[in-house]
């Protein structure tokens, strides 16, 4: 009896020992579950995300002040800004996904138009 007692005992400790190994390993902050990529891509979007605001409000500013060079130019940089913020979607969407490449693709763009938008929005009227 003590034998099976024993060897009860030791199945025991190898259930509890594997119950604990699955949970630890399918962990996405602790285990393998997440890949390399997808940890480098936290918070780019949330950057992203603030630079299309950012730009938003350089451009409010000077449509409202008045600096914008010309209406052509406000309605170019509107389209601009709306498009940055359907690139936005996409890179959230991907990031779901768990594409790092488009995301990282997509939010290049997005500061690329963001950039541009600010730019033009700070030149004077002539």
């Amino acid at each position: 009896m003590n034998r099976t007692a024993n060897y009860q005992n030791f199945l025991t400790k190898i259930f509890y020992f594997l119950i604990f190994a699955i949970l630890y390993f399918t962990n996405p902050k602790l285990g393998f579950s997440e890949s390399l990529k997808e940890k480098t891509v936290e918070g780019h979007t949330a950057q992203a995300r603030f630079a299309v605001e950012q730009a938003w409000e350089t451009y409010h500013d000077a449509a409202l002040g008045g600096t914008l060079a010309s209406p052509a130019i406000q309605t170019k940089l509107e389209m601009n800004l709306h498009k940055s913020r359907a690139l936005l979607a996409e890179a959230y969407d991907a990031e779901d996904k768990g594409d790092a490449e488009t995301v990282n693709k997509v939010i290049d763009e997005i500061m690329r138009i963001n950039q541009k938008v600010i730019t033009e929005s700070r030149e004077p009227k002539k």
